[in-house]
């Protein structure tokens, strides 16, 4: 009997490094499939709603797509994302369960990620339909070896060798596509996104960086530091703190930017040491608001250092507050109820809201009040839950925003929804399911019950703004 000689042990392996590694590289294929089997189900419900719509009475064509905006919106409540998220994902089931299967497959295996599969779809979209195939075939070959940094790369050149259109003609068709974007972030900041030609994103990028450069280059000639010092920062991406205000040279591009796109003058390094760019050096077309009034006068009369909120944003300091309120062309004090903090209103019987209680219920409101809509009341519709032609008043408890899409999806969808008071929206889907909705800014407490000595004076609160009228405030 021949016995077979034992291995020795690899250099280096750790039995217990060994099987967290396999069971990470295990869970990451289940994950892919869990993945893949999502897309599945999306698809289905999709295509099952559309098929079992319930017409309303309106055209075919028109039903359809109700039908499909309402599957999108309980599917994005399902799963617990932005509608806008939903679409997307609708689109990728639709293409993966449809003309892509092979590469559902490679992710249902595990073979790739969903991220790679999602820049198979992304690529794909800037092709004909006819070369979808092979596209698919070579993309699929380089994904299953490559990470997906290399692979967005790798399907980009693809993607142009295989397009039968020339670049210049690409580029035409998507100047159609450039926009900006503003994304709010934590601790009173903020992303702006700039999406237009590559010459000219690289030149305004090139000219920020050099008069970043030469505003440091000044600081050093004024003698505020050594040209040593500021060579050695240079070096390293940082200057010192004090110059311009910033303490990075990335710090003093944005500085730079944020001048360029307001519009103001152009300052020496010595001016702009003392003049950093803030949001007090525009006239602020939104309102900035102090949530109580006990915060409110105090922060506005520098006695309180109570945050404010920046309507379509959220807190903001006071000193940024004050500065806001400064530059305000109007101020509005808003009035309310001593008993129940509901505002100040006129004859209820009126169809048509004054502009004092628009104002009110589109601060009260901030966004669209369907579930999971995030569009900013100002860009949307003030609807009586209670439509005004049943019996519906125009009372603030009959009262609530709605962006045009939803507005529109809940005439002609079978989407139901009851004000069940606070401001709080009770919303039934189609399916059945429940959704309650609150105001952003929940200020009214419930009635205390019967006074029992005369009245509190109204409470009080400011709003800084503009108008283009002399609507009267509460």
């Amino acid at each position: 009997m021949e016995t077979q000689p034992m291995q020795a042990p690899r250099t280096g392996f750790d039995p217990v490094l060994d099987a967290d590694l396999a069971e990470l590289s295990s869970g990451a294929s289940a994950e892919c499939a869990l993945q893949a089997e999502r897309y599945r189900r999306i698809d289905s419900a999709v295509r099952r709603a559309i098929s079992i719509a319930d017409p309303l009475g309106g055209r075919p064509s028109l039903d359809e797509q109700f039908a499909r905006r309402s599957i999108t919106a309980e599917l994005a409540l399902v799963l617990r994302v932005h509608e806008r998220t939903m679409v997307g994902l609708i689109y990728e089931a639709g293409q993966l369960c449809g003309t892509f299967t092979n590469t559902l497959a490679e992710l249902s295996a595990g073979a790739i990620t969903v991220r790679h599969a999602r820049e198979i779809l992304a690529a794909a979209v800037f092709l004909p339909p006819a070369l979808h195939a092979r596209f698919e075939r070579e993309a699929l070959g380089k994904a299953r070896t490559m990470n997906v940094s290399a692979f967005h790369r790798a399907v980009a050149r693809l993607r142009d060798r295989l397009h039968p259109d020339a670049l210049a003609e690409r580029a035409a068709r998507s100047r159609a596509d450039r926009r900006l974007v503003f994304e709010p972030d934590a601790d009173g900041m903020a992303w702006l996104h700039l999406y237009l030609e590559a010459e000219k994103a690289l030149a305004i990028s090139t000219r920020v960086g050099d008069l970043a450069t030469e505003a440091q280059k000044e600081a050093a000639e004024a003698g505020e530091l050594g040209a040593d010092v500021v060579a050695a920062n240079e070096a390293a991406g940082e200057t010192a703190d004090g110059i311009l205000g910033s303490g990075t040279h990335a710090q003093l591009e944005a500085d730079i930017a944020a001048e360029l796109l307001l519009g103001l003058p152009a300052q020496s390094t010595h001016d702009r040491q003392t003049h950093i760019p803030t949001l007090a050096f525009f006239r602020p077309e939104v309102f900035v608001a102090v949530p109580k009034i006990t915060i409110g006068i105090d922060t506005l009369i520098g006695t309180s250092e109570e945050p404010a909120e920046l309507h379509g944003y959220g807190p903001i300091d006071a000193d940024t507050a004050r500065r806001l309120v400064a530059q305000a062309p109007t101020l509005y004090r808003i009035l309310t109820d001593p008993l129940d903090g509901t505002p100040l209103q006129l004859d209820p019987t009126q169809y048509r809201l004054s502009a004092s209680m628009r104002r009110w219920i589109l601060y009260r409101d901030e966004t669209c009040r369907f579930p999971g809509c995030t569009r900013k009341a100002e860009r949307s519709e003030t609807d009586h839950t209670r439509a005004f032609e049943n019996g519906g008043l125009t009372v603030e408890a009959n009262l609530a925003v709605l962006c045009k899409k939803h507005h529109r999806l809940k005439h002609n969808s079978r989407w139901r929804v009851q004000q069940t008071g606070n401001g709080n929206l009770r919303w039934n889907s189609p399916s059945g399911r429940e959704y309650t909705t609150s105001p952003s800014r929940m200020q009214h407490a419930p009635p205390a019950g019967p006074a029992t000595g005369p009245p509190e004076p109204s409470r009080s609160q400011v709003s800084a703004g503009s108008t283009r009228g002399n609507e009267p405030p509460f």
